[in-house]
């Protein structure tokens, strides 16, 4: 639907939505930093070749301090040695 989204899966919150774009969103990846992320268009056939949009495109993003969940301090379990 050419739509992507950061989420906080576990506050079911958006962190960040992206512009819509005319084609399907056909790969996204985070590198290794997690602090650039890529995501790609192009036509995904799935309408068949009447529909084509031609053209491919690759979005790169600079992940923000906001977008980033951090993870929360564990209270003590109770447990020791």
């Amino acid at each position: 639907d050419g739509v992507v989204n950061f989420w906080d899966k576990d506050n079911k919150q958006r962190l960040k939505g992206f512009n819509e774009i005319q084609r399907p969103v056909t790969a996204a990846a985070f590198n290794t930093q997690g602090n650039m992320f890529a995501y790609s268009s192009s036509y995904d056939w799935s309408k068949g070749s009447m529909n084509l949009i031609p053209g491919n495109e690759i979005y790169i993003h600079r992940v923000l301090e906001e977008e980033i969940i951090k993870p929360k301090n564990k209270k003590n379990s109770g447990y020791r040695r």
